[in-house]
């Protein structure tokens, strides 16, 4: 009995010891199946980091319809057409000018932001030295050019006046007289500046250029609106710091004015080309010495630009504040709120 109670345990053993050796060598290739519970959290599949960074660059690219295109300028490192594509994201921009002690908006519209800068006017006119051939007119594309005024008598030239520099073109006019764009472009600011240009129009071009045209009794155009060359933008006036009825009309690049009889030939009613060879000697005027306190100055003129970022789904006051290069506790200032807030899909926050 003793001995085969023995020989019993043995052959349990020889089984057992047969057992592990099979797990061993795979013979059991599936694992037992286990049910999960319903209190088991179910295991969800990792990513991996790299899969999770693509997912969240941008995949829209935003063209800004407002924005007239131009050539890429190498001179300023901020140009909008070489925009970090990793931030780019649409903005509403607010100008405002100072009238007495109050705020007027004169200007409302959307804008690429692009991390850096929204301003693309940074060029030091001193510092410029390529050439850009600028494309005045093409009437294949139905862009034509068109005289600022009826009649081109001009009064007083570009260049220094009374100890200042005199930054554009004065033609004469009678007040109520119709003043027109010279070319196709956008209404850039509307506005009044008592204490220089008077009522003012400022129009940015899809070659590149601003014009302003100044001392006006009445602008019949609105920011944001497009016009054609030969569309009316207002009535000449004697507005501002003006000594009789005339038009101020100014040809800008990059935020810089030089002369318009580069580009026209008043005394014939004529514009002398096509196409306009922009070069560093359209502003030689600046080396020398000599005073280039400009009569008019829009910069030294009370205006403020508030930028304003539409929230979108997901967005928080941290997220937002690290795109725009800002501490969440800046923001938040900034916007009058706790950094707690919680955002909602559509609220606007003023960036800037």
């Amino acid at each position: 009995m003793k001995a085969k109670f023995i020989c019993l345990t043995m052959l349990a053993m020889l089984c057992f010891w047969g057992r592990l050796q099979a797990q061993e060598k795979g013979v059991f290739r599936n694992n037992p199946k286990i049910k999960s519970s319903k209190n088991t959290p179910a295991a969800k599949p990792q990513r991996d980091e790299f899969e999770e960074f693509e997912n969240e660059a941008p995949k829209t690219r935003f063209t800004n319809q407002f924005e007239p295109q131009k050539e890429v300028n190498l001179t300023v490192a901020e140009d909008t057409s070489s925009i970090d594509e990793g931030q780019t994201s649409v903005v509403e921009i607010i100008d405002s000018v100072q009238v007495g002690e109050d705020w007027v908006q004169v200007a409302d519209y959307y804008a690429i932001w692009d991390s850096k800068t929204i301003n693309p006017y940074n060029l030091r006119p001193l510092d410029f030295e390529e050439n850009i051939t600028l494309q005045l007119y093409e009437s294949g594309k139905g862009r034509f050019w068109n005289l600022p005024t009826s009649e081109t008598k001009v009064t007083s030239v570009f260049g220094p006046r009374w100890g200042r520099w005199h930054e554009g073109m004065d033609l004469d006019l009678n007040t109520g007289d119709p003043v027109f764009s010279t070319y196709d472009g956008i209404v850039r600011v509307v506005a009044y500046d008592g204490n220089g240009y008077g009522r003012f129009v400022l129009v940015r071009h899809y070659n590149g250029l601003e014009t302003l045209y100044g001392h006006l009794s009445k602008t019949t155009v609105e920011p944001m609106q497009l016009v054609k060359a030969g569309d009316m933008l207002g009535l000449g006036g004697n507005t501002g710091r003006s000594y009789g009825d005339h038009l101020h009309y100014e040809n800008r690049y990059e935020g810089n004015p030089f002369s318009p009889a580069l580009i026209w030939d008043f005394p014939h009613q004529a514009i002398r080309n096509q196409r306009f060879v922009l070069s560093s000697r359209a502003w030689d005027h600046l080396r020398g010495g000599r005073s280039v306190d400009a009569e008019f100055d829009l910069s030294k003129a009370s205006l403020k630009r508030t930028v304003l970022h539409r929230v979108q789904r997901g967005e928080t006051l941290a997220s937002i504040a690290s795109k725009y290069g800002l501490s969440t506790a800046v923001l938040a200032k900034k916007n009058r709120i706790r950094v707690s807030h919680t955002l909602r899909a559509g609220q606007r926050i003023k960036v800037k």
